[in-house]
């Protein structure tokens, strides 16, 4: 009792320090759309229980934090254009840690909810605000929640010595006119693509244009991803390299740096110094990957061809950057035969450790549903929004 005391006391002193400062969560979404959008919880006529869970390590913050407010952001990726606003919903909000997590969230409601669960607005009416039209995001939180009782994030920890849990949000809305409205969420997201490397023009079949390597938009840890060769001689075999690292030197040789010739840049006829026991050069060509796995796969009529890797799953590869470079048969093109495209990277964009639980249901209809005690879950899915 005498340490919550104390506790109390330093929140009181410092609250406003510890809440001054709205923040983004999941942090790592501050100022970056969350690509995607939906219209659950709002955009239906009927109530809806919705909870969404983030795992501590999305939290920007670390100790304890008062909360006196939450904002929503409105989407942009999939409704960039001006929306109307929407009134009046009666709306409950719930905040809580929570010894579950993202991957082990409940469909029962009740079984999210930490001891600390505090009904932080209780009943109020809503007017969600109207949206103009926005040429890029992401849109500003103004979806405002003020909390009626502020509520101290860390409380249990400093309390029992355990560390912090997960923040579990709900937001019930009892009632709400029809209609839709779109918030950010993190349903998807759009992963860093980038080309790096050299690639001369003399890199091709005589008369034709050089190799090209793209890559899905999409990077998801604990999912396959691929990568697409275009403008290859047709029917031919390639070999895609991938590496979790760029630079450096060809086979870990700092005397063979990045990128890397395939021939002699002194003389073209003769191949480069790492690349001798191979015997023949391929003039234009770089080597832009010290690979570490290699993927194969063979180009179709038109030249193109794709290559599937897969991405561990876990939320420590969110973040990760992978290289890759594409490697052609091209019996025509120089005395190695081979023809290389430049290096394409793409870094693993999600998903983030949210989740979110849900159910719509109709109070009104014949027979009347009754309140829903559990909902549907979704992993790595759930709003962006700020607290403050």
């Amino acid at each position: 009792m005498r340490s919550e005391f104390r506790w109390l006391l330093v929140a009181a002193g410092f609250g406003g320090a510890l809440s001054a400062q709205a923040l983004a969560v999941p942090g790592l979404m501050a100022g970056v759309e969350g690509g995607g959008g939906t219209n659950i919880p709002f955009g239906s006529n009927l109530p809806c229980r919705y909870q969404v869970l983030y795992d501590a390590e999305e939290l920007p913050w670390t100790g304890p934090r008062i909360l006196t407010g939450i904002s929503l952001r409105p989407d942009q990726n999939t409704s960039p254009g001006a929306s109307p606003a929407k009134g009046f919903l009666d709306i409950s909000v719930l905040v809580s840690t929570t010894a579950r997590s993202s991957t082990t969230m409940s469909a029962t409601f009740a079984d999210n909810r930490g001891t600390d669960a505090t009904w932080v607005l209780t009943n109020q009416i809503v007017q969600l605000p109207a949206q103009p039209a926005a040429a890029t995001g992401p849109r500003p939180a103004n979806i405002h929640f003020p909390f009626t009782v502020p509520w101290a994030y860390g409380l249990t920890p400093v309390t029992t010595g355990q560390p912090a849990r997960n923040l579990l949000l709900e937001i019930w809305i009892h009632s709400q006119p029809s209609g839709s409205y779109r918030i950010d969420n993190l349903s998807g997201c759009t992963a860093a693509l980038a080309t790096f490397g050299n690639q001369d023009a003399a890199c091709a079949v005589p008369g034709g244009a050089p190799v090209t390597i793209a890559a899905d938009p999409t990077m998801l840890a604990g999912s396959s991803y691929a990568w697409h060769i275009g403008g290859a001689p047709p029917g031919m075999p390639f070999l895609l390299a991938l590496s979790l690292a760029s630079g450096g030197g060809l086979l870990g040789n700092p005397a063979w740096p990045l990128p890397y010739p395939m021939y002699d840049p002194n003389d073209p006829t003769q191949p480069s110094a790492a690349l001798a026991a191979l015997g023949w050069p391929a003039p234009g060509c770089w080597l832009n990957v010290d690979p570490v796995v290699w993927l194969a796969g063979a180009t179709d009529a038109l030249g193109a061809g794709s290559a599937i890797g897969f991405v561990p799953a876990g939320r420590g590869y969110v973040g990760q950057t992978w290289y890759a470079q594409a490697l052609v048969l091209a019996p025509t093109a120089n005395p190695l035969r081979l023809i290389t495209s430049l290096g394409h990277e793409s870094t693993v964009c999600g998903p983030l450790s949210v989740a979110r639980n849900y159910a719509f249901y109709a109070p009104a209809a014949s027979p009347p549903q009754p309140v829903p005690v559990a909902g549907f879950v979704q992993y790595g899915v759930g709003p962006v929004l700020e607290v403050w």
